[in-house]
């Protein structure tokens, strides 16, 4: 048996307050499906089709990196490293500051191992250690979750450790050292930015208006973490990310005496940089994944995509790996994405079992363009669906999260606020029907899970369909 994942990245149920976008005229074939199938909802914490991706594929809804943490510390591993023992002697002896470069999103599991590595660094609470918070997050509707986290992890330092300044990522990956980076590099060194004694209050301010945690500017919460000779930082990092800017900025930057020799650079997870910096643990291969499961289950997959995201997909659908699969072909459409006719010949030419067609609305930037585009895509799961009387297979329509979003309105000449919320969840199957089956609601690291119940009618994971009792279906009947 085959299988369709049909993701429309962006869509979703809409919220009381958005802009009513969706109506049966706009999209007639997603319309018939959603009366006529079994439908459901998932939840979603992510903004961005990758770490989408990331979810589904490893069939979790955080970063796989913070088991690896918790793992360790639990082991006693992480007390025993020696690089914390390196970190440890150079604050003792030199009495200088340690910067931990923290990037957070909206797990709170990082205010938990953030507590758990403070204790064991300053368990007597005679080192000098500054948090510097990274919001990565690209929507600004994660503000509420980024404040619960942060709020968890100025509970958590107790006196061990002081937050010092809180800022974008964008800010320390700019590429442009004469911009926002030496800007931030500044800071770090004259602590004269902008200061705000409540991160509420700031952060509440860029929710009140829109503005994404990734491009907040730097402010400072607390003073004293001044750069100074024989400093250290640790990047507190999960993913892997291109410090090369940062990193040479702080080598470079004229602190009016030799500062920038004696200061060290480590890092939790390895990063990008010309230079080897010291790590604390290493990445793993993801024990489940989509490879793990395509093995498993003996079947091949196909993903439709843009150019541009191929590296990135194809890394987590690998578990964590930046490998060639034999078994998951990538095929990039670009201008024929939208050509039900091709699209179609493509599933029909292909055997892999599991086709994944990556669709994304939150390039648009008019209600116009919204509406056209919804219309397009429709078009290709109508020309889908209407396949299945030839081809037999199972169709999943769903998205990896809903955008929230400002778009203008040519024909009014008003601004239109978009909030998708909830992703939706559509299961098409001639042998799986609402009859006798549920659709259970969930989360977007599920998906997968119903697309192998879809080509193997025996796998026995943990899906979202379940099967109805007779009591069920004398009831409800």
């Amino acid at each position: 048996m085959r299988a369709v994942l049909f993701l429309i990245n962006g869509f979703g149920v809409e919220a009381k307050e958005s802009f009513s976008i969706y109506d049966a005229a706009l999209m007639p074939n997603f319309d018939k499906l959603t009366k006529k199938y079994m439908t459901s909802k998932l939840k979603s914490n992510v903004s961005n089709t990758i770490d989408g991706f990331r979810n589904m594929s490893l069939g979790m809804n955080e970063l796989y990196n913070y088991s690896i943490f918790e793992r360790e510390s639990t082991a006693g591993k992480i007390a025993a490293n020696p690089m914390i023992t390196q970190i440890n002697n150079k604050l003792l002896t030199q009495k200088s500051k340690l910067h931990i470069m923290c990037f957070v999103d909206t797990s709170l599991k990082i205010a938990d191992n953030i507590k758990q590595f403070i204790n064991i660094i300053n368990k007597d609470r005679n080192k000098k250690i500054f948090l510097h918070i990274i919001l990565t997050s690209h929507s600004y509707q994660d503000y509420p979750m980024i404040l619960d986290v942060l709020s968890k992890i100025n509970i958590e330092l107790d006196g061990a450790a002081t937050i010092g300044m809180v800022m974008g990522v964008a800010n320390i990956l700019n590429s442009n050292p004469t911009t926002e980076l030496n800007f931030l590099l500044r800071n770090m060194i004259s602590e004269l930015g902008e200061k705000w004694t409540s991160f509420k209050q700031k952060l509440d301010v860029s929710y009140g208006t829109k503005g994404d945690p990734y491009l907040v500017k730097p402010f400072v919460v607390n003073n004293g973490f001044g750069l100074s000779s024989n400093d250290s930082f640790l990047f507190w990092n999960y993913d892997n990310v291109d410090l090369t800017n940062f990193i040479d900025g702080i080598k470079l930057i004229d602190y009016g005496k030799d500062v920038a020799n004696t200061i060290d650079f480590y890092s939790l997870f390895p990063i990008t940089y010309k230079e080897k910096i010291p790590s604390m643990l290493n990445y793993e291969v993801a024990k489940d994944s989509l490879a793990v499961n395509m093995k498993g289950l003996n079947f091949k997959s196909l993903i439709m995509c843009e150019r541009d995201e191929v590296n990135s997909i194809n890394y987590y659908l690998n578990g964590l790996q930046m490998i060639n699969n034999p078994s998951i072909t990538f095929v990039c459409l670009d201008d024929k994405k939208y050509d039900p006719a091709t699209v179609v010949n493509i599933i029909n030419t292909y055997p892999n079992e599991l086709v994944v067609i990556n669709y994304n609305i939150t390039t648009v930037d008019s209600i116009e363009k919204l509406k056209d585009t919804l219309s397009k895509i429709d078009k290709v799961l109508g020309a889908i669906y209407d396949n299945t009387a030839k081809n037999s297979y199972s169709i999943i329509i769903s998205s990896l999260y809903g955008m929230n979003k400002i778009l203008d309105s040519t024909e009014s000449g008003e601004k239109c606020t978009i909030v998708f919320k909830n992703s939706p969840l559509i299961y098409v199957d001639s042998f799986i029907t609402k009859k006798d089956y549920l659709l259970n609601d969930g989360a977007i690291s599920d998906i997968f899970k119903v697309c192998y119940k879809s080509i193997n009618k025996e796998y026995n994971g943990q899906t979202l369909i379940d099967k109805k009792n007779l009591l069920y279906r004398l009831v409800f009947k």
